[in-house]
């Protein structure tokens, strides 16, 4: 049984994770729809994917109305955590321009799909790619 102060703490987390969940901007755009002022640079570990990549990683992104990222959360693992964390410690350091709704400069929020290159390690020998 959860001690009572423990209990406690995991229902306010909980709350907490709700209440931010509330915060995204409400208005969400492609992020075609954006202008990408500094080049994304996908730093991808060279240590063997932990799990097969199954497909790209999938990224919530709150971009305020300076262009400056806020925030990113993973919302589709591409099956590799280290590679997951790879595209979400890319997308912070993005830049953006404004993204002007009627005139005004305001906080968006992007869902991309980050296609990673897969290197052949990534494969399991069945799954590599036909040459």
């Amino acid at each position: 049984m959860l001690r009572p102060s423990l209990l406690v703490a995991i229902l306010l987390s909980l709350g907490l994770i709700a209440r931010a969940e509330d915060n995204w901007p409400s208005r969400t755009v492609t992020i075609e729809e954006m202008k990408i002022l500094t080049p994304v640079h996908l730093f991808v570990p060279k240590v063997r994917a932990q799990g097969k990549i199954r497909g790209p990683v999938v990224l919530r992104i709150h971009v305020d109305a300076s262009g400056a990222v806020r925030r990113t959360v993973l919302i589709g693992s591409c099956g590799s955590p280290a590679h997951d964390e790879a595209a979400l410690k890319s997308m912070r350091l993005v830049r953006f321009a404004p993204k002007l709704i009627d005139g005004e400069a305001t906080d968006v929020s992007l869902v991309v799909p980050f296609h990673l290159p897969l290197p052949k390690s990534a494969f399991d020998d069945e799954d590599a790619p036909v040459k």
